[in-house]
């Protein structure tokens, strides 16, 4: 028994890897049929693979972040009468050095769209304690007459009336009732993300029902602005 101890242990532990590689298979089959059953209620189309090579194509902070970038799971369409691509995404970060070196995967869940109006670059995350560390030593961000969206939220755009326009009362309350949403806007995109993989359907589904919603709040005169009242 004391000769066969290493062999037995080294077959264990194949299995336990295999059973690991088993589940992660039967885990990404799962979520890819509940992506794809998504898509159909809601008449969009779904795609395994990214359908547009989104990281390459968009301009956000996220599509730049790591490397082994990768958007999969993606439903496209349009939702009350708006266009989304919805879809899961994934980069990866190195860390650490020598027999530390470690590579870390990073997942989220995505919505892009197109606003009816041109974005000056705008940025919405979730505050957090080093945010409110840096208040103090003058890194402030834009704050609202919303205390609890001011604290909740940390808001930076050049252009502060924009920023006011677009995060009127009601889009405040909507973004107060998404949680942790981040979003990345410029020009002729937005993007809204989540950490983490978000659960279908009912989280997905709200994801693109807010950033429809969201979309839906630009307010009328930025539009008339822009387009010169066409």
């Amino acid at each position: 028994m004391g000769e066969a101890a290493p062999f037995i242990f080294f077959v264990l532990f194949a299995a336990g890897i295999v059973a690991i590689i088993l589940f992660a298979i039967r885990q990404a089959a799962k979520r890819r049929a509940a992506w794809a059953e998504l898509a159909a209620r809601l008449g969009c189309t779904y795609y395994a693979e990214d359908p547009h090579n989104i990281p390459e194509s968009h301009p956000h902070a996220l599509f730049h972040r790591g490397f082994g970038r990768h958007a999969y799971n993606a439903i496209e369409g349009r939702v009350e009468n708006r266009d989304v691509l919805c879809f899961d995404y994934l980069y990866k970060e190195r860390h650490g050095s020598g027999k530390n070196r470690r590579t870390e995967t990073y997942h989220f869940t995505c919505l892009l769209m197109r606003p009816p109006v041109a974005f000056q670059p705008l940025f919405i995350r979730p505050e957090t304690f080093l945010d409110r560390i840096g208040e103090f030593i003058g890194f402030d961000d834009i704050d609202f007459e919303s205390d609890e969206f001011s604290r909740r939220f940390h808001v930076k755009c050049a252009d502060k009336k924009f920023a006011y326009d677009i995060l009127h009362p009601r889009a405040m309350e909507l973004l107060l009732d998404c949680g942790k949403i981040h979003i990345e806007a410029q020009g002729d995109s937005i993007l809204f993300y989540y950490t983490g993989r978000l659960s279908l359907p009912d989280k997905v589904e709200a994801l693109i029902r807010a950033g429809v919603q969201f979309v839906g709040m630009i307010p009328n005169y930025l539009i008339a602005g822009q387009t010169g009242g066409r």
